[in-house]
């Protein structure tokens, strides 16, 4: 792979990549930043709506992703999914937050988890399971770890809008505003994405080339023979599936902690956030390259450690500066995505890619935000600080968070010592 010249993917798909790219990461992050403080703020500081709410769209998140890209697989498109899942996904985000205009908590809850499920659902069917599954399809070994690395710097610009601007906007006008704006980028730019986007020359529908029903299909992927024949691609999902975790311990709690713990307002942490752009500006695309050149498992084993190092060291200050250098710190945990991602890409069977987008999706998202904020609300409720707000009691999250996820987070070393052995054995380069 080394010797191999590096393939280019063409002007136009660039385009597409940081249109779609960028419109993406902009909707998941409004969803996993400001959904929650949307929940904590307008309707109860309980922490449990919190994490049933998380839970329930990792669920649909994955389900939507295993259905939908095995369906792409089998017509041989991927672009109607993408056209239609970004428009309704712009359109249900914009329609979020009416949720609050109702009095009673129960019916502002049941709503809140609803609307988000539905925002779930299309932007999973338009970015998670096809979106992902056409970038596999147009780059290869020689590309994936540059093509990564420029997906990873997208998240800089959505954090930058969406984290940034987006407390100072809250401030300012209120949340229907905020997500009435983000909801607007994120419709323009993929519209103008997906009609730009042109399929892969080499896609073929696999329904020609399978016997097997719909359902058989479906859940071939999860049977033994299949799990066998792809075992370096499990380990690394494992790998995944673990540092998911540990970020999903703080993430649906980490402008509460902000907010009400260290008493930071909206818009200043939100402009905290963007402290981690120059990280994934400057690394993003080294790693990638380091990735492609094989460097991969020095890469991940390094930065695992540094993340939780920062992780760690962030629950231990309230200053505006440290708090920011151990924001960038963990930045370097979450780069180790890139790595993943390109072994992942590497890894799935060509004809099952948009298939695999779902199992990857069970250990990226479904598992990791059932059981990450199931701990983070735990150990709120149990050692956070009792608070009233509106009426509701609830928890204020403590540093223990963090501490804890500092601690999960070193625990992805162990499959990627196993992935390393088993690639040793059977010969196998990612």
């Amino acid at each position: 792979m080394k010797n191999l010249e590096t393939t280019k993917i063409g002007k136009k798909n660039w385009i597409v990549l940081v249109l779609l790219g960028l419109s993406g990461q902009i909707a998941w992050n409004v969803e996993n930043s400001w959904f929650n403080t949307f929940v904590f703020d307008t309707i109860t500081p309980d922490p449990k709506p919190i994490a049933v709410m998380v839970a329930v769209s990792a669920i649909v998140a994955t389900v939507t992703t295993l259905i939908i890209g095995t369906l792409s697989d089998r017509v041989g498109k991927r672009k109607p999914f993408i056209f239609v899942g970004y428009t309704l996904w712009a359109l249900s985000t914009i329609a979020y937050p009416m949720a609050g205009w109702t009095r009673n908590v129960q019916l502002a809850v049941f709503l809140v988890i609803a609307l988000d499920a539905m925002m779930t659902f299309f932007g999973s069917t338009a970015n998670d399971a096809t979106f992902n599954a056409w970038v596999t399809d147009i780059t290869d070994e020689t590309n994936r770890g540059t093509v990564e690395g420029v997906l990873m710097i997208l998240p800089v610009l959505a954090i930058v809008m969406g984290m940034g601007l987006s407390g100072v906007l809250i401030d300012t006008v209120g949340y229907f505003a905020f997500f009435l704006t983000l909801g607007g980028f994120v419709l323009i730019m993929g519209l103008i994405g997906s009609l730009l986007l042109k399929e892969s020359p080499g896609l073929r529908p696999r329904i020609e080339s399978s016997q097997k029903g719909f359902f058989l299909d479906l859940i071939d992927v999860f049977s033994p023979k299949s799990i066998k024949k792809n075992k370096e691609l499990y380990l690394v999902f494992l790998t995944m599936v673990l540092y998911n975790i540990s970020m999903e311990i703080t993430a649906p709690y980490g402008m509460i902690y902000l907010n009400n713990y260290l008493e930071i307002s909206k818009s200043t942490a939100g402009l905290l956030s963007t402290i981690v752009a120059p990280v994934l500006i400057i690394f993003a695309l080294p790693i990638g390259k380091l990735t492609d050149k094989g460097k991969g498992f020095t890469v991940i084993t390094f930065g695992y450690i540094i993340g939780s190092l920062g992780s760690i060291l962030y629950s231990f200050t309230d200053s505006l500066v440290f708090l920011g250098v151990t924001t960038a710190v963990q930045a370097i945990g979450v780069l180790m995505n890139i790595v993943l991602m390109v072994w992942i890409r590497n890894l799935m069977p060509k004809d099952a890619r948009g298939q695999f987008q779902g199992v990857r999706m069970i250990f990226m998202v479904a598992l990791p935000m059932v059981i990450g904020p199931t701990i983070g609300s735990f150990l709120i409720q149990n050692f956070g600080i009792p608070t009233v707000l509106n009426g509701q009691a609830g928890f204020i999250p403590t540093p223990l968070i963090y501490q804890t996820a500092g601690i999960v987070s070193l625990l992805p070393l162990i499959p990627v010592y196993f992935l390393r052995k088993q690639c040793k054995k059977s010969g196998i380069t990612i």
